[in-house]
């Protein structure tokens, strides 16, 4: 620590004394041994704005401002191979790059190559340039398979030639080259997350899984809500195709991610299906009313509640919420239809009800009003519902024929 300070004061202090010379004044020389001091100074100064701004807490120019200062500090040494210098060019390409400097971080990535064209970051650098940023996946190809010439076994080489084939449609090419970087470094993070989510988006939702928890296990911090919010909705889409899926799993992460961000109303959704999944319906019921809550907009908040509330047997609940949709005229024509479709639902079962208990009078009236709620989701409903719809109103006719007929005692 005393001497990295002794160095920061001396790299200070040559850099005010080249600033405050004026144009007439001759700069002093100095060795390359403290121009290499000095150059490490500014490039340590950089480098931790570089990881500031990599998490929002500096700007990318802050970073660049002071690898250039290292820079010119570099152009005074004797060894241009050394390990320092070249941390500095790959340093500086990438600040460039993420300032979106592109030409200027071009430049830098084959600054490198002209220092030494063995060193795989100018060609890896060149090929997410080339490859994520420019979309010219030919030449990124090009230069992530340079880089592997020299580096065969680097993960982040591996990784970066692996999206390029998947950005550019080669898909099992890409699974390929992941599951080859995975077993070469099965506990790089970014690897893990990336392969479970192209796992995920080509609908393998077991097999991503196993990669995206992989990937949030292997995390120092557990806030990557990008990766739980696919991890949940994995666990969730596997269900549907297998149910040994353990769902009380992607419970934990649904949990985890509500409390990360509490006011999130798209977090209480995510575990209301979940508990739904779980058949813990009351459970569901309250993330549904959370979440209208915090977004008041989404009204189809309050007919998921009134499907749910008519599972457990609440039909007074059920259709008080679903009137409150259906007669909503700014809403959705489908939403409504749907909440229209559950009126009918809930009267057709209570007129049976009535018809079984031999109030037949009341059988009638009460399906002539599901007859109503029906024809309006006819109405206003796709084709989904129009179809469901056609058909309970045809059950109900014959039902209140039945009915009718009991209560003018023609049967």
């Amino acid at each position: 620590m005393k001497r990295v300070a002794i160095l920061l004061i001396v790299g200070l202090g040559i850099y005010n004394f080249y600033s405050c010379t004026t144009a007439g004044e001759k700069k002093p020389k100095i060795t390359p041994e403290e121009a290499r001091d000095s150059m490490k100074v500014w490039y340590a100064i950089g480098k931790d704005y570089l990881n500031k701004a990599e998490d929002n807490r500096a700007e990318y120019e802050d970073a660049i401002r002071n690898f250039r200062k290292a820079l010119y500090y570099a152009s005074q040494i004797s060894d241009k191979k050394d390990t320092l210098f070249k941390h500095l060019l790959v340093d500086y390409a990438y600040a460039f790059l993420r300032n979106k400097q592109l030409d200027s971080s071009e430049y830098y990535y084959r600054k490198l190559i002209e220092v030494d064209s063995t060193d795989p970051r100018s060609w890896q650098g060149l090929g997410f340039l080339y490859g994520i940023v420019n979309k010219d996946y030919e030449k990124a190809e090009e230069f992530y398979k340079k880089a592997l010439t020299f580096s065969p076994d680097n993960p982040d080489v591996l990784f970066g030639l692996a999206k390029v084939y998947e950005l550019s449609g080669r898909q099992d090419k890409a699974k390929e080259i992941y599951e080859e970087a995975i077993k070469k470094n099965p506990q790089n993070v970014a690897l893990n997350k990336s392969y479970g989510r192209f796992l995920f988006e080509a609908g393998n939702y077991k097999e991503a899984i196993k990669y995206l928890e992989n990937a949030y296990n292997l995390a120092e911090k557990k806030d990557d809500k990008k990766l739980l919010e696919m991890l949940v909705d994995a666990y969730r889409k596997a269900w549907d195709n297998d149910k040994s899926i353990d769902m009380k799993k992607a419970l934990e992460y649904a949990n985890i991610l509500v409390s990360l961000e509490p006011d999130n109303y798209s977090y209480y959704l995510k575990r209301a299906d979940i508990y739904e999944a779980l058949k813990q319906l009351k459970n569901a019921i309250e993330d549904y009313n959370k979440a209208y809550e915090l977004n008041q907009n989404a009204k189809v908040l309050l007919v998921k509640q009134a499907f749910l509330y008519n599972e457990l047997g609440n039909k007074a609940e059920a259709e008080r919420l679903a009137k409150v949709v259906a007669t909503d005229k700014e809403i959705e024509d489908n939403i409504r239809a749907s909440a229209w479709a559950l009126i009918g639902d809930i009267r057709q079962n209570v007129a049976i009800s009535l018809y079984n208990s031999k109030k037949y009078e009341d059988a009638v009236s009460t399906f002539d009003s599901a007859l109503a709620a029906y024809q309006q989701a006819q109405l206003l409903g796709d084709q989904k519902w129009k179809d469901y719809a056609t058909k309970q109103i045809q059950r109900v006719q014959a039902l209140r024929t039945k009915a009718w007929r009991k209560w003018k005692r023609i049967d």
